[in-house]
């Protein structure tokens, strides 16, 4: 007995297709690619801006009650952080102004959708309770003026 006696009456089972490849979504990666760009830039501006800030007090010299007194939140690592802390702090309030905006105006319109569509239901309810003696008079109307059905014979 062979292989070809086995599948005399019954055909070789066909080979499933193989599975398609997963999809690779770009999306995600165009959004960490943004996110990581504007953090890159936020720390590179606030680099910038320290040492701009800090090298305009160069050569000033501030005395107080005989205590000297450096001019700067912006000098050191303190002030990078200072700065860097208010860039993040303004980046999540622009996310969150970016996500929240849209998702109130959506539910406001779906509030507006909702009252109109209860509006327009009530008045269609109002509508057909007041109309509801003509609905009957058409009905009797229709009755009376359709054309008979012809008997047929069943086969």
């Amino acid at each position: 007995m062979n292989d070809e006696d086995i599948y005399a009456f019954n055909p070789v089972p066909a080979a499933p297709p193989p599975p398609a490849p997963p999809r690779l979504r770009l999306w995600p990666w165009v959004l960490g690619g943004l996110l990581l760009l504007t953090v890159l830039l936020l720390a590179g501006g606030t680099a910038a801006l320290v040492s701009v800030l800090s090298s305009a007090h160069d050569g000033v010299h501030v005395t107080i009650d005989g205590e000297d007194w450096t001019p700067g939140l912006l000098d050191g690592a303190s002030g990078l952080l200072a700065l860097t802390g208010v860039g993040f702090g303004l980046m999540v309030a622009l996310l969150c102004v970016l996500l929240v905006v849209p998702l109130t105006l959506l539910l406001v319109a779906l509030g507006l959708g909702l009252g109109l569509g209860g509006v327009v239901l009530a008045l269609g309810l109002v509508a057909a309770v007041v109309l509801s003696p003509l609905w009957l008079l058409l009905l009797i109307l229709w009755l009376a003026l359709r054309p008979k059905r012809r008997a047929t014979m069943a086969a």
